[in-house]
């Protein structure tokens, strides 16, 4: 979130979109790392609630 915010104050959301997927990614990848045969079981994109 604080990139995110951080990126969004300097009128760069974007950036700070990709930076947050990026940090999130890397945490998950610690909890859930990929093996051999893993399917993706969610959709590629971007989910607005």
């Amino acid at each position: 979130v604080r990139d995110l915010t951080k990126h969004a104050g300097d009128n760069r959301l974007a950036d700070g979109f990709v930076k947050a997927v990026e940090s999130v990614g890397a945490v998950l990848a610690e909890h859930f790392p990929v093996t051999a045969g893993d399917t993706n079981e969610l959709d590629d994109h971007l989910v607005e609630i």
